[in-house]
């Protein structure tokens, strides 16, 4: 399941790794590395207190 997954609009679908070791599926625009992945989701993980 760590292949991408197709979405709308030149995205997908991707598992990226949180600071504390959990995984979470983001969508993300195409063709980005799997650690700019990681480093979004970092930047979610680190906001969600805020929400």
């Amino acid at each position: 399941m760590d292949e991408p997954m197709p979405g709308p609009a030149d995205t997908e679908m991707r598992w990226a790794t949180l600071p504390d070791g959990t995984r979470m599926l983001i969508s993300t625009k195409r063709g980005l590395s799997q650690d700019e992945v990681d480093l979004i989701a970092a930047e979610i993980w680190t906001k969600l207190p805020e929400l």
